[in-house]
């Protein structure tokens, strides 16, 4: 590729092969200098500085050579120091001089055998960069990389390796721009040119064969680079002259493979060959000024940014434009209106003293500029634009469009203004990229305008004082969402700033009057019929020729015929005109100049009939009209070309030639290459009911139409053309445009279609039954919205319910049941996996499926079990009402749990509070607390949340995910609540005080607290006692307390006042006292809720009863009796009450007829939930229990299906319902011991009965016996080699007994040989066949057993002690067992448990320094041991170390671990056990992980997750691994087996190394 000569060559060498002697030696260097060395003529190797201006550097420039080159020759023409221009003369070029210049060498010589590659030239790269002492590492000064020939391979690798690997991420932020000079993007251009260069080395040079077009390297570059070069400024040079090889001469890197064709790149010749495009004769040679001249203009793009602050850098601006989703510069829609006015047209409005008024106004003003429609607003406001910037001002716009539905809302609005403000205000910019920098909320782009203006305006960008009038164009107002709402919001900024804002709409300001400020004067004007014809008549004279005349006279009588019938209408004018350039004759002139303009129909609907008389394009017309207008976002030219093949199932040529020949002028292609339609009315009038033409749209219609595309394309091979693969120079793939579209929208669109249609439900069915279901699913996981999986879910079950309304559909019963699963399937997709997904979106591939029920469509469609991951052992067929379960590890605990509109939120007990989108259940954030949590509460509109422990109350503001405000309380909060429009925070303290916090003027009290027992009489006694619960109701201005024993207590906090006291049986006590004895009438909990006019308030009492009062009438509603609610809440409609009772059961009762709805029964895990809720939709249900929150999502909450159009609404029945919560009702599974050599696991149970479970195939189980009943099996151990089994339960009662298996399922159990209470917590047990021996561990004391069948049932030796230590077998010496304590090992022999050797071990690195637990791998050679810090006794902190069993031998005195697992520690949950010589283990995010033993490397493997559901509340998860790989988990009652989990990754297939099995040989059990 690149080649260099010297000047004095001090030996030739020459190729083993003639055929390449002579073309090689024209190439390879002639010089035989040691390539070791660091200089020579061809340079230093590594990073060398050139030219250094100091500290006040913009810019580094590092020049990087490609093949046989070197740092100094490849940019030195002729070996001539004087023309090494990258020293001697940029350096002296005033462009250059603040620019510091380096140059970096690596050995890429012919003349040598090598074994490095491109992708080592670029780690050098990195790591010469990132180590230089002369690159500043405290500043962040840009860098450009300019790479010759395979120098520029070596660049992009370098910024590709930067962006994975984490060290390097701080050199390669700092690149802003590339120069590739001749660079082989694509390899060699020609095949012969190829053989040439790879017939250039004899011997290994792996980096020349980097540059085929084959290589994996050049493909694995071309795939990877474009994911991370978008932001970069890339300039690609191209050589045009041959160069000399041999005999002849050609071109090295041909023009198609020295350039890339992306977007950012900006492409060039140079008139030179090869070598010359990078060293030149003299200064002003054409080649070195086009490169010196970009690298001039490049640097000072960022040294402008150094010198003014008020123009935004590069960087700066796309970090900006990112975060705000600005992805078209705003001023492409000020130069698309601009550019179809006509010079002078739009001056009269200048004149107006209305505009003069506001043009020259010192403070804020507002002008409102109405016309209708097509009179030509938006281009009045684009040279109003333009006309201010001309004059200095400071100048924002936005145009709202309604045929784009990105451009009709407020949130848009504010980003794009926000973006401007930023490039005219520095100040606002550092504001706006604080907010970048510290949003951790869900993209900007998706959220409220709520968010976007609390944070960016009130708290950001109005804190900026700014002197001169801002001037603010907003064009048709009346096609944004909420217009009255952004005119207040104006109205706001004008109280700050001096802004003055003109508005265009088509109605008057009187509909808006009440939303704008009435301190500031709003001038109101119109485009009258005069002003708009005189831009009319200009218009006429400058399109005159055009107009279908004979003569000039003609022309001008035409021209004046339209002005005259135009009224002020633009927009008719330009119809008329594009009609008559193609008309023919006098009647078809007559026939367009007929046309009224004051009734746009009657146009449209000519242009239409004209169409419809087409010969050729109609139905690619109707195609085209129908995208245009029903899309949900205006498609490029791209997406539509693609949409429109697949409509017609036809080849289109050119779309933007077909839209303009076939749609009459309807639709049109903007300057961002959008397809839009002309008008709004254009829309209106093809959407109009009672319409005869045959290209009107019926909107279901166009919905199917599009639906149907969208899911065609879906099941295409574009789709798995979408899937990242390996890229073939050879082949390019076309990229798939209408992926993103279609993956966002088809849903969308198949909520408007009739639910009875047949045709969408056979192609909805054939998506869904296909594998393309899962590409979609991973293509949304990828772009991080997750919440349309969870809307299609929801939209297939609207439309199923919808079609039980019709008859039903003949011959679909196949597809109605595959639509029927994934309905649900799609919502608990989300909710169950949603974390996995997001982590890995290829999940939904291989891991996802197998963790599914076994009838859900996941599951039966793409789960194996005969290949990848597979699960055996479960029962639950289908999916179970519990929607999501959220795990927290101990000793974090949910607490508390309130809603919002957005989230749900936990108080932690570990201090943090955890919010949650409502709709996926995925994490959106985390707030510190510093303290438990005990009380939560949002306010009414989202943005804030309250958090309250012991002795702190903080307010949130939920859009910064900043703290607010900060308060100490006396005692404990027990109630929380937002109040008078979220202006106050109210808070119930237990010291019976009520304290209140004013949030509009800064978090300061609003007043001294208030103690609501100050008006009781001292017999009450309820001053001197703390309250149990309060609960605030802010729509009523109401608390409620409670006190042990005692009544209800209701105070008004608006008043001040006791509200009123109520008894259990009668309510209020103005109705008289029928107050049971004290104690009876303790409340557990309370909830209100507001059902038609009554404001009720349940309370569950002590005794059993629920009570319900109105607190209106003070009267006792109902009572239910026996109900036994612990815990209770209302939902949001008021229409339900919702009831756990202490055994954890759910209880769902309807408010209105108090009947129950639904019950969920607990009866495995009775522990009584801490907190209830109910989601914000009303349909699912929270609930806090130990450390697990779980959504529960009865389908009897669905009493009335989803609003839509398109259908009437349908009750889901309410018929009380019981349902069991899977396997809860089953004996939970509390032990287990695995057989190594065997496919057998022997499980004890809660009921005190052993069984054992053959795990050959699906897990089998045979009950042996039951030790004690009732009484749970806790330890099991098994002597393999006598067949004896050992079992300890918790009573601490121990029996051991020979099991032997018969035949296939029969098993044969002894007596017990040994069966007694120990009365001490047994901790471990531990079997020698050997020695026939068993040793029992407790708490301080040791037993030892003889197992021989003449042994007595007493133990042969009891043995004390008061230190803390650990027993374990030595794996690979049966005589010995080892007894591990803080720092030592003792061994000890089996037979008679004496000691005779001790080694330390002592050599732990500090400061974990002290065993404090050994773990069992269940392997011969090594076990596992976990440290901890002496020092720190509460710590949580520790490391683990791994050691093998054959270090500890009588020989040794100090024994070293093999492995220190420190950084992975923190993360490690479980020990599971080792496979293939990987230790396996469970992380703390329940992932099942794999690491080398023995490696120095901690390449940690995540393999398949452990499913949310499968963990159990109260007890530690149980896992085993058996000799196969195959991983044994308890499931509460269920043993489950996850098959060839191992050999998965998350990411695909992992293939276990295949070493030689160190485990027991296999033994039969017989």
């Amino acid at each position: 590729m690149e080649s260099e000569h010297h000047v004095q060559p001090r030996k030739t060498h020459t190729l083993g092969s003639s055929s390449a002697s002579l073309f090689s030696r024209s190439l390879i260097r002639k010089d035989t200098r040691d390539e070791k060395s660091t200089e020579g003529p061809k340079g230093a190797i590594g990073l060398t500085t050139l030219y250094d201006p100091g500290p006040d550097a913009v810019v580094d420039l590092i020049f990087v050579h490609g093949l046989n080159g070197g740092s100094q020759s490849t940019w030195t023409k002729n070996g001539d120091m004087s023309l090494f221009w990258p020293q001697e003369w940029l350096p002296r070029d005033e462009a250059f001089q603040d620019v510091r210049i380096h140059t970096f060498g690596y050995a890429s010589g012919l003349s040598r055998e090598s074994v490095l590659n491109v992708p080592d030239f670029a780690r050098s790269l990195l790591g010469s960069i990132h180590d230089s002492p002369n690159i500043p590492r405290t500043k962040d000064n840009p860098m450009i990389l300019i790479g010759h020939s395979m120098g520029g391979l070596v660049v992009k690798k370098a910024f590709i390796l930067g962006h994975q690997i984490g060290e390097f991420e701080s050199v390669v932020r700092r690149v802003f721009a590339i120069f590739f000079l001749a660079t082989p993007h694509q390899g060699a251009g020609l095949a012969d040119t190829l053989t040439r260069l790879l017939a250039l080395a004899p011997g290994s040079r792996p980096f020349v064969h980097d540059l085929s077009p084959e290589s994996p390297v050049l493909q694995s570059i071309n795939e990877e680079f474009p994911r991370y070069c978008s932001s970069l400024q890339l300039f690609s040079f191209f050589e045009n002259k041959p160069m000399k090889l041999g005999m002849g001469s050609n071109l090295i890197v041909e023009k198609h493979c020295a350039v890339m064709n992306y977007p950012n790149e900006r492409r060039t010749y140079l008139n030179a060959n090869h070598r010359d495009v990078a060293r030149f004769s003299f200064r002003n040679d054409p080649s070195y000024m086009t490169i010196r001249n970009a690298l001039a203009t490049t640097v000072e793009s960022k040294r402008s940014l150094k010198a003014s602050k008020r123009k935004a850098g590069f960087d700066q601006i796309e970090t900006l434009s990112t975060f705000l989703g600005i992805s078209d510069a705003p001023d492409d829609d000020v130069i698309a209106q601009d550019s179809i006015r006509l010079p002078r047209t739009c001056e009269w409005f200048f004149e107006k003293d209305g505009f003069k008024q506001w043009r020259n106004a010192s403070m804020s003003k507002s002008l409102w500029l109405r016309g209708r429609p097509g009179s030509g607003k938006s281009v009045v406001s684009a040279h109003i634009i333009n006309s201010l910037r001309e004059q200095g001002q400071d100048c924002c716009f936005y145009f709202f469009s309604q045929g784009d539905k990105t451009k009709t809302t407020i949130n848009s609005f504010l980003r794009s203004i926000i973006w401007q403000m930023a490039m005219l205000h520095p100040a606002i910019l550092e504001i706006a990229l604080d907010v970048a920098t510290n949003w951790q909320d869900t993209t900007i782009n998706k959220v409220d305008h709520v968010p976007v203006w609390r944070r960016l305006f009130l708290s950001g960008a109005l804190k900026t004082r700014l002197s001169r009038p801002q001037y603010w164009i907003i064009d048709a107002i009346d096609e944004c969402k909420g217009g009255a709402e952004l005119m207040a919001l104006l109205a706001k900024i004008q109280e700050i700033w001096p802004l003055c804002f003109l508005v265009t709409a088509r109605d008057p300001i009187d509909k808006y009057a009440s939303s704008v400020n009435p301190r500031v004067e709003i001038i109101s004007e119109a485009i009258e019929e005069d002003d708009a014809n005189r831009d009319i008549g200009l218009f006429l004279k400058a399109n005159q020729d055009l107009l279908p005349a004979s003569d000039i006279v003609e022309r001008e009588a035409m021209a004046a015929q339209i002005l005259r019938k135009s009224n002020g209408c633009f927009l008719w004018v330009t119809l008329v005109l594009k009609e008559l350039r193609q008309v023919h004759t006098s009647s078809e002139i007559r026939n367009v100049l007929s046309t009224n303009p004051a009734d746009m129909d009657e146009l449209y609907g000519r242009i239409l009939r004209e169409m419809a008389n087409a010969r050729f394009g109609k139905g690619l017309a109707k195609a085209i009209l129908t995208w245009a207008t029903f899309s949900f976002r205006p498609l490029s030219t791209d997406e539509m070309h693609c949409a429109i093949e697949v409509d017609i199932n036809d080849a289109v040529d050119d779309i933007e030639k077909s839209i303009s020949a076939c749609c009459g002028n309807l639709v049109y292609v903007d300057r961002q290459s959008k397809v839009q339609l002309l008008h709004l009315t254009v829309r209106d009038f093809l959407t109009r009911q009672g319409m005869e033409s045959e290209f009107m749209i019926d909107r279901g219609t166009a919905h199917k139409r599009l639906a149907l595309v969208c899911l065609q394309y879906l099941t295409s091979n574009e789709m798995r053309a979408s899937r990242p693969r390996k890229l073939s120079v050879s082949q390019p793939q076309d990229k798939p445009y209408l992926i993103d579209y279609a993956c966002e929208y088809v849903f969308q669109h198949l909520l408007h279609v009739k639910s009875n249609d047949g045709e969408v439900l056979v192609a909805l069915s054939k998506f869904m039954g296909s594998n393309f279901v899962l590409s979609w699913i991973e293509h949304l996981a990828a772009k991080k919205d997750l919440q349309r999986v969870f809307q299609a879910g929801k939209t297939i079950n609207s439309l199923l319910t919808r079609l039980g309304h019709h008859s039903p559909v003949v011959g679909l019963r196949k597809d109605l049941t595959v639509l029927k699963s994934w309905g649900n399937d799609l919502v608990r997709l989300v909710t169950k996996f949603g974390k996995e997904l997001l982590y890995s979106p290829s999940a939904i591939h291989h891991l996802i499926p197998p963790f599914c029920p076994i009838d859900s469509a996941p599951n039966r469609q793409f789960s194996s079990p005969r290949r990848g991951l597979s699960v055996y052992g479960r029962t639950n067929e289908g999916w179970d009402d519990c929607l999501s379960i959220l795990n927290f590890p101990k000793p974090s605990r949910p607490l508390t749990v309130a809603i919002s509109q957005k989230y749900f939120a936990l108080g932690i007990s570990t201090g943090k509070v955890i919010v949650y989108d409502d709709v996926t259940c995925q994490e959106s954030n985390k707030l510190d607390h510093r303290e438990p949590v005990w009380s939560l509460a949002f306010s009414e509109n989202g943005s804030m949340c309250a958090s309250a422990g012991a002795e702190h109350i903080r307010i949130w503001d939920l859009d910064r995910w900043v703290e607010l405000f900060h308060y100490t309380i006396p005692s404990m909060c027990l109630s929380l609540a937002f109040a008078e429009d979220d202006m106050l925070l109210f808070a119930a303290i237990k010291n019976n005080e009520l304290m209140c916090w004013d949030i509009a003027r800064g978090g300061a009290p609003h007043d001294t607290p208030t103690n609501w027992t100050i008006d009781l009489d001292e017999q009450s006694a309820l001053q001197f006692r703390q309250p149990t619960l309060a609960l605030f109701s802010p729509r009523h201005n109401l608390l409620a307390v409670v006190y042990r024993g005692e009544d209800i207590l209701l105070w008004d906090f608006e008043r001040d006042r006791i509200h009123d006291m109520y008894e259990k049986e009668t309510g209020s006590r103005l109705h008289g006292s029928n107050k049971v004895s004290d104690g009876s009438t303790t409340v557990w909990d309370l909830a209100f809720s507001i059902v038609a006019d009554s404001m009720l308030l349940a309370a569950s009492y002590s005794d059993g009863d629920l009570v319900i009062y109105d607190t209106i009438d003070g009267n006792v509603k109902e009572i239910l009796i026996g109900v036994n609610a612990q815990r209770i809440c209302c939902s949001p409609d008021g229409r339900t009450l919702a009831c756990a009772d202490s055994q954890g059961n759910i209880q769902l009762f309807d408010l209105e007829t108090f009947k129950s709805l639904y019950r969920l029964q607990f009866d495995g895990d009775a522990i009584s939930p801490k907190a209830l809720a109910f989601t914000s939709d009303n349909h699912r249900v929270i609930d806090i229990r130990s450390n697990q929150c779980r959504l529960w999502d009865p389908i009897v909450l669905l009493r009335q299906d989803m609003d839509d159009e398109n259908s009437d609404t349908v009750s889901v029945s309410t018929a009380p319902s019981d349902v069991c919560f899977e396997g809860s009702t089953s004996v939970h599974v509390t032990a287990i011991e695995c057989i190594p050599s065997e496919s057998l696991v022997f499980c004890g149970k809660e009921d005190g009965s052993v069984s054992v479970y053959d795990i050959t195939l699906k897990p089998h189980s045979t009950q042996l016996f039951t030790q004690t009943p009732g009484v749970p099996v806790i330890l099991l151990c098994f002597d393999l080699e006598n067949s004896i089994l050992t079992c300890s339960d918790a009573a601490s009662k121990i029996t051991s007994r020979i099991v032997r298996k018969k035949q296939r399922n029969r098993w044969i159990t002894n007596e017990p040989m040994i069966a007694t209470r120990i009365g001490r917590k047994i901790v471990k047990i531990l079997a020698s066949g050997k020695h026939s021996r068993l040793l029992v561990s407790t708490d301080g004391r040791d037993l030892l057993w003889s197992t021989s069948n003449d042994s007595k049932q007493e133990p042969l030796l009891i043995r004390d002690t008061q230190e803390q230590y650990h027993w374990i077998q030595n794996g690979v010496n049966p005589d010995i067992l080892i007894l591990v304590s803080a720092s030592t090992a003792s061994l000890y022999h089996w037979k008679t448990l004496q000691e005779f050797h001790t080694l330390s071990l002592s050599n732990m690195p500090d400061p974990f320094t002290a065993l404090s637990s050994v773990i069992t791998l269940r392997h011969p050679r090594y076990f596992a041991t976990r440290a901890v810090d002496p020092s720190r006794a509460k710590s949580s902190q520790h490391v683990f170390y791994i050691y093998d069993f054959k270090d500890f031998t009588p020989d040794a005195h100090t024994v070293d671990f093999v492995q220190n697992l420190s950084t992975l520690s923190s993360v490690m949950d479980t020990f599971i056990g080792v496979s293939a010589e990987r230790l396996v283990y469970l992380d703390s995010s329940n992932w099942v992980c794999s690491v080398e033993i023995g490696s120095a490397e901690f390449s940690s493997i995540r393999h398949f997750f452990i499913p949310s559901d499968w963990l159990n509340l109260a007890k530690h998860l149980m896992l085993d691994i058996t000799r196969n790989g195959e991983v044994v988990v308890i499931k509460r009652a269920e043993l489950l087996v996850v098959k060839r989990g191992l050999e998965m990754t998350e990411k695909g297939a992992f293939n276990l190394p295949r070493k030689r099995s160190t485990s027991p040989r296999k033994t039969v059990l017989v």
